[in-house]
This record gives structure tokens, sequence and C-alpha cells, in this order.
């Protein structure tokens, strides 16, 4: 891979961030609003890490396979396996960064990392070169 994907990859890791936060937020909004309404604030509030961590199980795993797979397939000449390798390593970074990487490494965020970072993986093996 050239510098350039790198700087690709990370592109794709915080669009994926910023997908799976509005995923998430639009999760806790749409159940505020539909599935469980009249409640006070506070209610909602307690809930939020539960449906945001359903949400991100969710829409993590798929927005990591459709971004990697859509750049990857563009460049047949960059390897996806790699390039997968290193968006989810951005990913990781930036998302531990955020909370100072407290309460960061624990099985539940770990299990949820891991499933994302299958769907970096089916997104590479999407955009791997086929031989004709």
């Amino acid at each position: 891979m050239q510098p350039v994907d790198f700087v690709k990859a990370l592109g794709v890791a915080i669009l994926i961030l910023a997908l799976d936060l509005a995923c998430a937020f639009a999760t806790v909004s749409f159940y505020s609003v539909a599935i469980d309404p009249g409640h006070p604030r506070d209610h909602y509030v307690a809930l939020a890490p539960a449906l945001s961590t359903v949400a991100t199980r969710i829409a993590g795993p798929l927005l990591f396979a459709l971004l990697v797979w859509l750049v990857s397939r563009r460049r047949p000449d960059r390897n996806p396996w790699v390039f997968a390798l290193s968006v989810f390593g951005f990913y990781v970074l930036i998302d531990g960064a955020l909370v100072a990487f407290r309460g960061f490494f624990v099985p539940a965020v770990i299990g949820t990392l891991a499933l994302k970072l299958l769907g970096a993986l089916v997104g590479a093996w999407l955009a791997r070169p086929r031989p004709a």
C-alpha cells in the first residue's frame, strides 16, 4: 500500500465512526419517539448505553464491510486485507482515544470490536481480486 492509502484508511475510519455514532443516536431517538414515548429525559439517558450498544453491534460491522468493500474494489492493486486492517486499527485508536481508553478493554467492548473487525474482513474478502 502507498502512504496515501493509509490516509484514505484514516478517512474511512473517521467516516465509519461518525456514521456509527449517528446510528446510535438515531436508535435512541427512534426508541424515545416511536417505541416508548412519554417518559422523562432521564429515562432515555439511562437506556442510551444499552440501546446504542445494540445499534453499534449491528450497524458497525455492516458499515465496515460496506465501506471497506466500496473503497477497496476501486483499486484492485491495493491489498484489501491490509486496507481493512488499517481502517480497523485507525478506528480502534480514535474510538479509544475519545474515551481516553477508560473501560475500553472490557469483554463487552472487545466483543463489539471483534464484530467490527469481522465486518472489515468481510469487506476485504468481497473486494479481493478474483482470478479471471
